[in-house]
């Protein structure tokens, strides 16, 4: 049964929930740097499958846009608000981490992402650990960071929460040496990522997972994931892992429930059955809210996870990472974000 095991939790004293104040961004003599990806959100969702993936946002659709005229549109919003900042248009994650890495370095108040949560993740993994915030406006296929911080999908919205939110610290995941935001994934989901074509992504969106998704079940091995949970005896093993820090996947469907971003735990999912009926069962399951039921799923909390298997496959926020042993853990109060 998907139950949430007993653990001891810290005591969070939220901020307070006034905002006009707590924003980097509210400081004129703040320097603001915003990091454009102008390939963020380009695919389209055809409507026929827009409920299927978006379920409370039926008339959800993405549309190619000129990305210099979208990056000016940003622009024009921000300084609606006395937002001036510098923008870096990138091109590869690597550049967005070494363009935030330098802005922390350089006492940057605010970076300002304009991405998906692919964007969104190198952005951390450039500032974790900085004084520098996060702010995001989402103009990714799925945006489920900015969906997990209630950050406003529109640009107006978005634009406003950075010019007058509050800003709060969040924990961070981190497999090895990179962070991530929302969540890692050891086996089926990451190989389903893999097989993905990009090409059939920027046409179509979020849909390519799902193509991909229904032609891994035909093809993938289903080994055992094995594991150990905050170094605890015995080693547990199930056939998809999930480790989160928010209680959304794949869209706005929540998958756990109790994560929390500033409790300083990570929530684990964990499959235990394999093959084409099951997986295609949790899919639907999960879908219609009612994973809860399966006996075969099993839900925890952690502070630690390792992942004892050299040949599993691992995705990183939607990103294919690699395969290989990975040792996870929380990073607590790692990333200053405004919301």
């Amino acid at each position: 049964m998907l139950e949430k095991k007993p653990i001891k939790k810290k005591i969070i004293h939220k901020s307070s929930p006034r905002r006009k104040s707590g924003s980097p961004a509210a400081k004129k003599s703040s320097k603001i740097k915003l990091i454009f990806n102008p390939r963020s959100g380009s695919g389209l969702i055809l409507p026929l499958f827009s409920n299927l993936l978006f379920p409370d946002k039926k008339k959800r659709l993405f549309k190619i846009t000129r990305p210099g005229e979208h990056l000016r549109k940003i622009l024009k919003q921000l300084q609606v608000h006395g937002i001036d900042p510098e923008p870096a248009t990138i091109m590869s994650p690597a550049a967005a981490t070494a363009m935030a890495r330098y802005c922390a370095r350089e006492n940057y108040a605010l970076v300002i992402v304009a991405g998906g949560d692919g964007t969104i993740n190198a952005v951390a993994n450039g500032l974790a650990g900085s004084q520098t915030a996060m702010g995001v406006i989402p103009t990714g296929t799925a945006n489920i960071f900015g969906l997990q911080m209630k950050i406003p999908a529109d640009l107006p919205g978005a634009c406003q929460r950075i010019a007058q939110g509050r800003q709060i610290t969040i924990d961070l995941g981190k497999v090895d040496n990179r962070y991530f935001t929302c969540w890692t994934g050891v086996g089926f989901d990451a190989f389903v990522i893999k097989q993905t074509d990009w090409k059939l992504k920027k046409i179509i969106g979020a849909l390519a997972y799902l193509v991909a998704g229904v032609a891994s079940l035909f093809v993938y091995p289903f080994r055992h994931v094995h594991f150990r949970i905050d170094g605890q005896a015995p080693i547990q093993r199930g056939y998809l892992l999930i480790i989160g820090n928010i209680k959304y996947y794949g869209g706005n469907t929540v998958l756990l429930p109790h994560a929390n971003m500033q409790d300083g735990l990570l929530d684990v999912c964990v499959f235990k059955k394999r093959g084409f009926f099951s997986f295609l069962a949790y899919f639907w399951g999960l879908r219609l809210g009612a994973l809860g039921k399966f006996l075969d799923v099993e839900y925890s909390q952690c502070r630690k996870i390792e992942v004892l298997d050299r040949k599993q496959h691992v995705q990183i926020d939607g990103d294919y990472f690699g395969r290989m042993p990975l040792k996870i853990k929380v990073v607590a109060r790692a990333l200053k974000v405004v919301v």
